[in-house]
């Protein structure tokens, strides 16, 4: 099968799949993966951290990021430009202050833009990964092209429901691998 098409159908079938948890199972599964992501070992390591901001039903952030934040961390979330077809990741001070996107998605409106290279950590969503660290998102190509230009040392942690993780994902040379996936039930290595 094509590589488009296989996408196509890995989005379809995870997609549906995400829509039918309850709003109930999303929030305590969100809360064991938010816990287990401040628990990482390699987030002590990190001065910034390059996070998102929940939508529909990924994983709930919200609590994740209002740790990062109390804890002292360089907190930056990102901004898209669909009329350029680009992404940034902007400081972020208070969670009161983000705002509806251009994708409806909340984002920061204030604070200093954060160069690729300055994030020494992500929590990255999208609608599928696999256990090789290969990501499926929304098809758009934001995050692979904001990560092409991210430091090389740079931790990418894949954040998910256990539901999410698939046994191969097609990819082709511009998809950008995880390091690790957290979900409810584990951490895996993909290094």
């Amino acid at each position: 099968m094509d590589i488009k098409l296989s996408k196509k159908a890995y989005r379809q079938k995870y997609g549906e799949e995400i829509k039918k948890l309850s709003p109930e199972v999303v929030d305590q599964k969100s809360s064991i993966i938010c816990h287990r992501a401040l628990t990482f070992p390699l987030l002590s390591e990190a001065k910034t951290v390059g996070a998102y901001v929940s939508f529909r039903n990924e994983v709930k952030t919200y609590d994740l990021l209002n740790h990062l934040l109390r804890r002292g961390f360089y907190l930056t979330l990102p901004v898209v430009n669909t009329l350029e077809h680009t992404m940034e990741f902007r400081e972020i001070e208070k969670l009161q202050d983000l705002l509806p996107g251009a994708l409806g998605i909340k984002e920061p409106k204030t604070g200093c833009y954060c160069h690729p290279e300055e994030i020494e950590l992500f929590f990255i969503p999208g609608v599928a990964f696999d256990f090789q660290g290969n990501r499926l998102g929304r098809g758009a190509g934001y995050y692979d092209h904001y990560l092409s230009r991210a430091r090389p040392d740079a931790i990418k942690v894949g954040i998910a429901f256990q539901l999410q993780l698939a046994p191969k994902l097609s990819v082709n040379e511009n998809d950008i691998k995880m390091d690790y996936i957290i979900t409810e039930d584990q951490i895996i290595d993909c290094c």
